[in-house]
């Protein structure tokens, strides 16, 4: 393969799919996300998510930092731990620009793809809480496209 036809996106979902979603979890992931599809309030799960990602966020406090960059070592060593890929945050013209690739949402057996915009709002939840915890006043945060890789936010004040 040519260094033009590398794919990245096709190499971290292949990677993904071998070893990030652990054999125990993902059949029980896969059938959740396709549950709470076909059984719940769309908004309540988007709260309930985002609320999730929160309580994860505060489980994984960290100290004030100074800059931007030390925020992106930090939280990049949170999910390294985690196995939950990799961020780049990015100052933009009205927000901080969030980007999360290697997303663990390669599940086998989602068809339906019903798993990324739940952990998309999983993310959005823990994202907010830590830049809120850095001093963030009242922003949102919200995934441009649940279904893209790597998924971007916008963190809004």
């Amino acid at each position: 393969m040519s260094a033009s036809e590398f794919d990245p996106r096709s190499k971290d979902l292949g990677y993904l799919r071998r070893r990030r979603v652990s054999g125990q979890w993902a059949p029980f992931l896969a059938a959740l996300a396709d549950e709470l599809a076909a059984v719940a309030d769309k908004g309540a799960v988007k709260r309930f998510l985002c609320a999730t990602g929160e309580r994860m966020a505060r489980r994984h406090a960290l100290p004030k930092l100074e800059t931007l960059d030390e925020l992106e070592v930090r939280l990049n060593e949170i999910l390294d731990a985690m196995d939950w890929g990799w961020v780049q945050l990015a100052v933009a013209e009205d927000h901080i620009l969030i980007t999360h690739g290697a997303c663990p949402n390669v599940l086998e057996d989602d068809d339906e793809r019903a798993w990324p915009p739940l952990m998309a709002e999983l993310l959005a939840g823990a994202y907010g809480a830590w830049l809120a915890a850095q001093g963030s006043p009242g922003g949102v945060t919200t995934c441009r496209d649940p279904l893209a890789s790597p998924l971007v936010f916008e963190h809004r004040v």
